[in-house]
C-alpha cells in the first residue's frame, strides 16, 4: 500500500471511529433534550411541508428515526450523529481532489476537532442536516463546472444536494448566490452563465421549495416574515455595535476553537490581499468561505449575529488553510502556516471538544454559574412531576395539559410528560409566534379537564379560565437543578373546557390568531 492510500485508509478510521464514539455518546448522553429538539421533535408528530420558523427536513429525519426506535432522546439524536459524522466525507472528497489524500485526511482532522462540529453532530437541530448538504454541495457544484466532468452526473447531484439543503435551513439560498458570484469571478468561468447548466441547476434547486412556498402562501408567509425578523436593523448605538462584535467574534472562537480560527483568518485574510491572482480552486474556496464571513463579520457591526449562523462557510475555509499548509497553495500568509501549525490546531482543538463532551456531566458544578449545560436540567424529572399531577386529577384519561410560558416548556414537557401527549400553549395578543399557534387549541375536547401550568406568582390569564368552568389553584412543581437552581411552576387545575377551539387563520400580513371564546 502506498504512503498516499494510507492518508485514506486513515480519513476513514478517523471518521469511524468518531461516530462509534458519538453513537456511544448519544446513548449515555447526561442531559436532556435541549428546547430546539424537543419543539422540532413535536413537530415530527404533525407530517408538514413547512412549519413556523425552519424548513421542515428536520421534523422529517426525526420522525423516520423515532418510528424505527421510538420516541426516546437517542432516536431523536440519532439522525444529527450519523450525518454529522459521514458529512466529515465530504471534507475529504473535497480536500483531496484539490490537494491529495493528505490533505483530504488533515481536512477531515481539523473539521472534526472543533466544538461547533462536536456539538452539531449530537443535537439534533437544522444545522446538522444543513452542514452535511452544503459540504455535499461544495464537491458538487465544483465538479459540475470542472473540465471533462460528466456533467448530467454532477447536475442530478448539485441539484439534489442544494435542494434538500433548502428543505434543510434557509441559510442554503446563500450557496446560490455565492455560485453565481463565483462563476463571475472569472473570465472564463463568467461563459457558464450563457449556458444552460447553470441555470438548469438553480432553476432545479429552487423547484425543491415548492412545497414550503405552498405551505407558507396557506399561512400568510409566517416562515419568511419570521426569517426577515432576524435581519431586522436594531438601531444599536456605537457601544452595543461593538460589544455585538466582539461577541461574534468570542463566539467563532468557541465553535472552531482558538487556534484553527486564528490560522483560517491568517489564510482568509492573504487571499483577500491576492485576489487578483487566485488561482481557480483557491478563488472558489475563497468565495464559499471569505467572503460570506466577511458579510457576517460587517453584519455583526449591525445586529447581534448567532454563533452558528456561519457555521458552513467554514468547511472551505478549512481546506483552504490545509492546501496552505501542506504548501499546496502558495499564499504569502503572516505569520506562516505550516503542517505543524494544522497539527497543532488539532491538538488544541480536539482539547476543546472534550471539554465539550464533558461538560453535561456537571462534576459537582449542576446549576452553578460554571455549569454552561445547566439549561439542559431537570426537564425530565419535571415531567414526571407534572405527570404524577395528572395521575392525582379526577378525570386523568380526559385532561389535557396547556402552558403560558412559551414553546421551550410546552416542548420539553410534550416529550417527558408520560404517554408524551399533545401540549397546548396560550399565547397573548393575535400574532402567532410560534408552530403551536398555527395549530391551534384544544380540538374534540369539549367536557374535559385541563391542567394548567403558569409561572410561579402568576394567575391563569383571563382567557383561558373563561375557557372552563371553574379553576382552581394546585400548588407548585419544584425540580432542583442543583446549586439552588430549580424549575419551579404554578400548576392549575381547570374544570370542563367548555369552549370552541383556537383557530388561527392566515392574512396578507402573516398568520393571525383568533383567539378561543
Amino acid at each position: 500500500m502506498t504512503e498516499d492510500k494510507r492518508w485514506l485508509y486513515r480519513a476513514l478510521w478517523v471518521i469511524f471511529f468518531l461516530g462509534c464514539f458519538r453513537l456511544c455518546y448519544a446513548t449515555i448522553a447526561p442531559f436532556d433534550l435541549v428546547h430546539d429538539e424537543a419543539y422540532y421533535w413535536d413537530w415530527s408528530r404533525q407530517f408538514d411541508w413547512g412549519y413556523f420558523s425552519k424548513p421542515p427536513m428536520v421534523a422529517w429525519l426525526i420522525a423516520l428515526s423515532t418510528s424505527l426506535g421510538g420516541s426516546s432522546a437517542l432516536f431523536v439524536r440519532l439522525p444529527a450523529v450519523m450525518i454529522g459524522t459521514v458529512g466529515l466525507v465530504w471534507m475529504y472528497f473535497l480536500a483531496a481532489h484539490f490537494y491529495g489524500r493528505k490533505a483530504g485526511c488533515f481536512a477531515v482532522c481539523v473539521a472534526a476537532a472543533t466544538p461547533g462540529n462536536a456539538a452539531m453532530s449530537l443535537l439534533m437541530t437544522i444545522d446538522a442536516p444543513f452542514l452535511f448538504c452544503w459540504g455535499a454541495a461544495l464537491c458538487a457544484f465544483w465538479r459540475l463546472f470542472e473540465p471533462g466532468s460528466q456533467r448530467r452526473l454532477w447536475l442530478a447531484a448539485a441539484v439534489a444536494t442544494v435542494g434538500l439543503g433548502l428543505l434543510s435551513k434557509q441559510m442554503m439560498i446563500v450557496f446560490l448566490v455565492l455560485g453565481g458570484v463565483f462563476l463571475l469571478s472569472g473570465r472564463e468561468d463568467r461563459r457558464e452563465l450563457l449556458r444552460p447548466t447553470y441555470w438548469l441547476w438553480f432553476s432545479g434547486s429552487i423547484l425543491f421549495l415548492s412545497p414550503v412556498l405552498w405551505w407558507n402562501h396557506r399561512n400568510g408567509w409566517v416562515t419568511v416574515q419570521h426569517t426577515w425578523g432576524h435581519f431586522g436593523g436594531e438601531g444599536l448605538g456605537f457601544w452595543k455595535r461593538l460589544v455585538s462584535f466582539l461577541e461574534f467574534l468570542g463566539g467563532q472562537l468557541g465553535v472552531v476553537s482558538p487556534v484553527t480560527f486564528f490560522l483560517l483568518l491568517a489564510v482568509l485574510w492573504a487571499a483577500v490581499k491576492a485576489i487578483p491572482r487566485l488561482e481557480r480552486k483557491e478563488r472558489y474556496l475563497f468565495t464559499f468561505s471569505g467572503l460570506p464571513l466577511i458579510a457576517f463579520l460587517v453584519l455583526s457591526l449591525i445586529q447581534r449575529v448567532e454563533p452558528n449562523w456561519p457555521a458552513a462557510f467554514y468547511l472551505a475555509a478549512i481546506v483552504l488553510t490545509v492546501g496552505v499548509a501542506l504548501k499546496k497553495v502558495d499564499l504569502p500568509v503572516l505569520p506562516e502556516v505550516h503542517e505543524s501549525s494544522v497539527v497543532l490546531a488539532v491538538a488544541i482543538g480536539a482539547t476543546f471538544v472534550a471539554v465539550t463532551y464533558l461538560v453535561p456531566f456537571g462534576f459537582g458544578l449542576e446549576g452553578s454559574n460554571l455549569d454552561l449545560a445547566v439549561r439542559l436540567r431537570g426537564w425530565r424529572q419535571l415531567g414526571e412531576t407534572v405527570g404524577g399531577r395528572i395521575a392525582l386529577l379526577p378525570k386523568p384519561d380526559e385532561t389535557f395539559v396547556m402552558v403560558t410560558e412559551g414553546r421551550a416548556l410546552a416542548s420539553e414537557l410534550a416529550f417527558y410528560l408520560p404517554n408524551q401527549p399533545r401540549v397546548y400553549l396560550w399565547t397573548p395578543g393575535t400574532e402567532a409566534q410560534s408552530q403551536y399557534d398555527i395549530w391551534g387549541g384544544p380540538r374534540n375536547n369539549a367536557g374535559w379537564d385541563a391542567l394548567i401550568v403558569t409561572k410561579v406568582g402568576y394567575r391563569v390569564p383571563t382567557g383561558i379560565s373563561r375557557l372552563f368552568e371553574r379553576v382552581s389553584a394546585l400548588g407548585q412543581v419544584e425540580v432542583s437543578i442543583g446549586a439552588g437552581r430549580q424549575h419551579a411552576y404554578h400548576v392549575w387545575h381547570g374544570v370542563k373546557f367548555t369552549s370552541r377551539p383556537m383557530r388561527v387563520r392566515g392574512t396578507s400580513n402573516g398568520v393571525v390568531k383568533d383567539g378561543m371564546q
